[in-house]
């Protein structure tokens, strides 16, 4: 016949061991992803994985936030191959940026010097305050 503390402690166990797996199977799920982003980040993907480790196995669920927070924000910004680009391959059609003539147009009402801006693709004459 079994007493009251073991019935309480058998209960216990139960919810203890479904806990510790749960956090292995949060710690595998978590190196996982962080193994795999690492890799299309080009990355030290091994280093970050042993850090996880570590601070999971020394620091329990709080190492594992830490490292996967420190990992999120010291991680590169876009991974390799996903939505940016690796090279430059020229621009886009209709996207080109405007060049400024190649040689300073004067004023057409004072005959003075005018400056180009690129952001308006027109001139500007300082001397009568117009852009032409």
């Amino acid at each position: 016949m079994n007493g009251a503390f073991q019935v309480f402690f058998e209960g216990w166990i139960f919810i203890f061991l479904a806990l510790c797996a749960v956090g292995v199977i949060a710690l595998l799920v978590g190196a996982l992803w962080m193994y795999q982003d690492a890799q299309r980040r080009r990355m030290d993907a091994t280093l970050w994985l042993i850090f996880l480790i570590i601070a999971t196995l020394l620091g329990t669920v709080v190492g594992f936030v830490i490292v996967v927070v420190l990992y999120l924000i010291i991680r590169e910004s876009h991974p390799i191959g996903g939505g940016m680009t690796p090279g430059y391959a020229g621009y886009m059609p209709g996207y080109a940026p405007a060049q400024a003539p190649p040689v300073p147009a004067a004023c057409p009402v004072c005959g003075r010097p005018m400056m180009w801006y690129p952001q308006y693709q027109r001139w500007y004459c300082p001397t009568c305050g117009q852009y032409r």
